[in-house]
């Protein structure tokens, strides 16, 4: 599930989850309200009959009584007016107070004197005509009161009281703690979710964080153990794959340095063994040893035979730093196959003459390749001068063949020399290396002359591939892509 699902599904729960606990919030006011209304019916004495009785007939009396204050409010002095309103209203928490110039002078409710003090003073004005208004006497009151003026022209005032004690303590006890709970819910409920959705996504960010300390502090081998199918799986994914990518390279690097080290260990063991014989023979010179010319001429042809073998192995090493470092500009041309092969062939039988070449070229005459002729020609010099370099027997044979098919040339290269070891073979095109058969031999070598000829095919875009046993011989293929005929327009 991507991030973007999550999100969406936890904005979903945060608008839900607040409508659901609303819903919850008037269910429970609905029932609470309930129970409350079976408290205000035994507080104002209301059961099942009488809850119309309740609407009407205690509101026509209040209105009544009104009614008379502002049509002949002399009545409302008369000696038990309020008697029989009291029996209708007073066990119903209603009550009446008749006040005459601020000062009360009847009613059925006048127990508590502190809040009746509170009562507001006559507001009405000679001449103007009965007015009503309400208000509220301390917590538990409402009050509706009438304005008027008697007969004999002194003030009055008639008020309704209210008891509303029931109805204010669910106000103020019951639903303040509803409300707050609603609240508390609604927040934990919210924090709950986005304390799991933000857990979800910044614990394995702080995996990853780990991770990547772990990484620049050099440590390559802990994983990355995220797993997860979303964006962040993703990039852990990612980031796993970093790391082992780095492993690897570092694990490259420390081998290239091995090999560098080998390198230098080589070069300084197959330079030290020319030079000390072109040393020996100079030195042998100078001291009059070569006393006849034959001798001397002989120890001419040793230095420059050394000097060419040392000349040889510091060309190989610049070439193959410059094929390493991609600095070599070829210079591509199309070529005929055949011509091309045959030629050189005739070249190395020349260079080799204690070794039979045969050549085996299937080749059609008017096959090309895209290649550069003189570093073509160094892969297969190095290829002939490694494979005659370990031919220890007398009868020494090589066959170069070459077969094409519609895109691709074939060409393979083949001794009976002493072989290679299979634990060796995969590693023979791999720079400074060399095989522990070659590493005692006097003709080791410096261990770059087939990393040279894998760096040039690859160059071609072609592929080299070797087998070899030990004791029988080996062949190294060689594969180049052919041009297609519309493009042979090249040199032969």
């Amino acid at each position: 599930m991507s991030i973007r699902v999550k999100l969406i599904i936890s904005y979903v729960l945060m608008t839900i989850i607040p409508i659901g606990l609303f819903v919850l919030f008037l269910h429970l006011l609905f029932h609470l309200f309930i129970n409350n209304i079976e408290e205000l019916k035994a507080y104002y004495q209301v059961d099942e009959r009488t809850v119309e009785t309740f609407f009407y007939e205690e509101l026509a009396s209040i209105t009544e009584l009104k009614q008379v204050a502002r049509t002949s409010p002399d009545r409302l002095l008369a000696e038990g007016y309020f008697e029989s309103y009291e029996q209708l209203l007073d066990h119903r928490q209603i009550g009446i107070v008749l006040q005459r110039d601020n000062q009360i002078v009847a009613g059925t409710s006048l127990d508590d004197q502190q809040l009746l003090a509170q009562l507001p003073p006559h507001q009405l004005t000679p001449n103007q005509d009965p007015i009503d208004y309400q208000g509220q006497l301390g917590e538990d009151q409402l009050y509706t009161g009438t304005d008027f003026y008697f007969d004999d022209g002194s003030a009055g005032s008639l008020f309704i009281t209210l008891d509303i004690e029931p109805v204010n303590r669910f106000l103020t006890g019951v639903i303040p703690w509803v409300i707050a709970g609603f609240v508390i819910v609604f927040i934990a409920t919210n924090a709950l979710i986005t304390y799991i959705l933000s857990k979800h996504l910044i614990r394995p960010l702080k995996k990853l964080h780990q991770s990547a300390e772990e990484i620049a502090e050099g440590n390559l081998e802990q994983e990355t153990l995220v797993v997860r199918n979303d964006e962040i799986g993703d990039l852990a994914h990612a980031f796993e794959e970093m790391r082992l990518k780095l492993k690897d390279s570092v694990a490259i690097q420390e081998r290239y340095e091995r090999n560098r080290k080998e390198l230098i260990n080589n070069i300084s063991h197959d330079l030290k063994t020319p030079i000390t014989s072109i040393k020996g023979h100079v030195q042998g010179i100078v001291e009059g040893v070569a006393h006849d010319q034959q001798k001397l001429e002989k120890y001419v042809r040793i230095i420059h035979t050394k000097a060419t073998e040392m000349d040889t192995l510091i060309d190989e090493l610049l070439l193959f730093s410059k094929l390493d470092l991609n600095s070599i500009p070829f210079q591509f041309e199309h070529v005929a196959v055949s011509s091309y092969l045959s030629d050189i062939i005739d070249s190395f039988k020349q260079e080799h003459s204690d070794v039979t070449i045969h050549a085996d070229l299937q080749v059609a005459p008017d096959a090309h390749v895209l290649a550069d002729r003189a570093q073509l020609y160094k892969v297969f010099s190095n290829i002939v001068t490694n494979s005659v370099k370990f031919m220890r027997q007398e009868d020494k044979r090589m066959t170069i063949s070459a077969s094409a098919s519609e895109s691709l040339l074939s060409i393979a290269v083949k001794d009976n020399g002493q072989g290679i070891e299979q634990q060796d073979l995969p590693y023979v095109f791999d720079r400074f290396y060399r095989a522990e058969s070659a590493r005692g031999s006097v003709q080791g070598g410096s261990g770059i002359g087939l990393a040279i000829v894998k760096q040039i095919v690859l160059a071609h875009k072609g592929t080299v591939t070797i087998e070899s046993q030990v004791n029988q011989g080996t062949t190294i293929y060689i594969n180049l892509p052919l041009l297609k005929e519309e493009a042979e327009g090249g040199t032969g």
